[in-house]
């Protein structure tokens, strides 16, 4: 089955559905976790240092986002299926990144489906500081705390 995101009209609920659950030997194997294995691959993203020799792609490519399967399936909820509600857009993590960008606060909470507890997200986005906690709406647990200069 496929996974599929279903968005609310007024764009503050949304419903994840189709995704399969990681193997609990997996998430127990420490190597995994260093592992990126639901984005796409070297061999997928051409426009990754296209004058570097394969081999050396390759490896960089291994390191550039490291423990991702950790934030995604260990720690994070990226296998599961569960509904959003939010701040709308629900499925936003940063009110910068909308167009035209914005400031001020985003939140969500992920409930129910396979989810026996719910989780909760918020970011802040201001003049000179960016920062978040917790599930993102894709599943993914992270942290993050920028701070840009006044210029």
């Amino acid at each position: 089955m496929a996974e599929t995101v279903s968005l609310s009209a007024g764009g503050s609920r949304a419903t994840i559905t189709g995704r399969e659950r990681a193997p609990l030997r997996q998430k127990m194997n420490p190597m995994w976790w260093f592992m990126n294995s639901a984005e796409q691959t070297v061999d997928e993203a051409p426009w990754y240092r296209p004058a570097w020799p394969y081999w050396r792609r390759r490896l960089y490519w291994s390191l550039r986002n490291p423990l991702q399967n950790l934030r995604a399936f260990v720690l994070g909820v990226s296998d599961r299926n569960y509904n959003i509600k939010g701040r709308a857009p629900v499925m936003c993590v940063q009110r910068n990144d909308l167009l035209p960008p914005e400031t001020g606060f985003q939140w969500c909470v992920l409930h129910r489906g396979d989810l026996r507890v719910r989780r909760l997200f918020v970011s802040y986005c201001g003049k000179r500081v960016v920062w978040y906690i917790g599930h993102q709406p894709t599943g993914f647990f992270g942290c993050k705390f920028n701070l840009h200069n006044s210029s």
